[in-house]
């Protein structure tokens, strides 16, 4: 069973509200348009994304703010993008083993050619043009290089639970000559009910490296990943998808994300970029680490570690977030969310990243009771939050820890140390407002803006500046 159906339910069942009060926990685009998108978000500045009541708010650069904020985290908002990869000198050429890319269906064609180089340990170069695939499997030994100038799209027909590129074994590498022109998506608009027709679905695999491609435009996920082990996806976009940018579901061991785009989520709930989600309590997530990403204009949050499906018997929880870029979604930047009456431990950190434009809190430990991991915002900056006005709790701070419903534990165990912050637009009463919370900290670093402050916050309804 797949954890984000209920969730998915629920957040449906409450009118998809961009901050639900009783939240049990939990275009196709062109190419010139991809590669704009791409360009844009390498650079540092956000991207407008997402339809209907959730749509994000369009993004515009905060000029100095972000500059400023860039300097405060060490951010990778002034690096430039990695060179173009180039394919090796004796690959083979998906053309060799028949035609291809003259608008028929690829798929025999295509699958041939992956269980052959595969078998032989060759490469397997897919040279630029338009192919049509319906689903197709990496078999163990993969080594598949994407051009420049291809655009594999997806058949008709999809049905929901048909997921487009499935790695399934060992040893699997796609590499692209770069995500803005190596390009994989599917039909959007065709897949109009459902969430479960992602684009790139890695199951049961270890040693997978994805490199320098785009998967978008899919029914469900851009990219799902679940029961793996040494996972790493780099330089890669995953745009405008129904369900989120990206799912870990658990079941995980040594995932890495690093330099890549979830951007533009809508459809169907929870629509967040990354959404990191154990299906049970037996799943674990070991070792998941997400570096100089970016999650921007979801219909959703930013980026979720929901882990209300774990408990006290569970692994201990390790996952690391560096440097993160979550820019204009429309509801909050970061949030972390657990069980009740009991969690699993270990450490969930969020560490020199960026909130910017955030539809309500900037970060929020959400439902998260104070037994569960400990919950941690280190140099976190949070710029303008609440751009779709105060939550339902009638405030509008900039980072929180709140009650979604009944509970039987306190919540805390949420940390908020050498936080950022900064409000230009008036929307930002107080920096910080934690309720029902206990074992919570607040050390500010430069606050500056919000309009009822000081007193900078409030603890379980108490004014204060500091929570140490």
């Amino acid at each position: 069973m797949d954890a984000h159906v209920s969730l998915s339910k629920a957040l449906k069942a409450i009118g998809r509200s961009p901050d639900p009060a009783h939240l049990k926990p939990q275009n196709s685009l062109s190419f010139l348009a991809l590669f704009f998108l791409t360009a844009l978000a390498f650079f540092g500045w956000g991207c407008s994304g997402g339809t209907g009541a959730l749509a994000a708010r369009p993004l515009t650069s905060t000029g100095a703010n972000a500059a400023s904020a860039g300097a405060a985290t060490g951010s990778p908002s002034s690096a430039a993008p990695p060179p173009p990869n180039t394919a090796p000198a004796n690959a083979v050429s998906l053309l060799h083993f028949g035609n291809a890319g003259f608008g028929g269906d690829d798929t025999n064609v295509l699958q041939t050619a992956l269980n052959y180089t595969a078998a032989n340990g060759q490469t397997l170069e897919i040279p630029a043009g338009g192919y049509n695939i319906n689903p197709i499997s990496f078999p163990a030994n993969s080594n598949v290089f994407v051009d420049a100038g291809v655009t594999v799209t997806a058949n008709s027909g999809y049905g929901d639970g048909v997921r487009m590129l499935n790695i399934g074994s060992s040893n699997v590498t796609i590499t692209g000559a770069s995500a803005a022109v190596s390009v994989f998506h599917m039909r959007k608009a065709e897949y109009t009910s459902g969430e479960q027709r992602h684009c790139l679905n890695i199951a049961n695999a270890s040693n997978v490296t994805i490199n320098g491609i785009s998967c978008n435009d899919s029914g469900g996920d851009g990219l799902y990943v679940s029961y793996s082990t040494n996972v790493t996806v780099q330089d890669s976009v995953f745009d405008n998808n129904r369900r989120q940018g990206s799912s870990i579901v658990g079941g995980v061991n040594h995932i890495h994300y690093l330099r890549d785009h979830f951007t533009n989520t809508s459809g169907t709930a929870p629509q967040s970029g990354i959404d990191i989600e154990p299906n049970q309590w037996k799943d674990f997530l070991l070792d998941v680490k997400i570096e100089d990403s970016y999650t921007d204009g979801n219909a959703g949050d930013g980026l979720m570690v929901s882990t209300w499906k774990m408990n006290s018997s569970s692994q201990p929880i390790s996952v690391t977030v560096l440097r993160h870029h979550s820019t204009g979604n429309a509801r909050y930047g970061y949030i972390g969310q657990n069980n009740d009456p009991s969690n699993a431990p270990g450490t969930i950190l969020i560490q020199d990243s960026i909130s910017d434009q955030s539809g309500s809190y900037g970060a929020a430990g959400y439902f998260y009771e104070a037994n569960g991991a400990a919950l941690t915002f280190q140099n976190l900056t949070v710029t303008n939050p609440h751009a779709r006005g105060p939550s339902v709790y009638g405030d509008s701070a900039a980072v929180a820890v709140v009650r979604g419903g009944s509970g039987a534990n306190p919540l805390g165990n949420v940390h908020f140390l050498n936080v950022n912050i900064d409000i230009t637009d008036g929307k930002t009463d107080r920096y910080f407002f934690f309720r029902d919370a206990t074992n919570v900290q607040f050390v500010p670093g430069t606050l500056s803006g919000a309009t009822k402050a000081p007193p900078d916050g409030l603890l379980n309804g108490v004014a204060t500046n500091e929570v140490d």
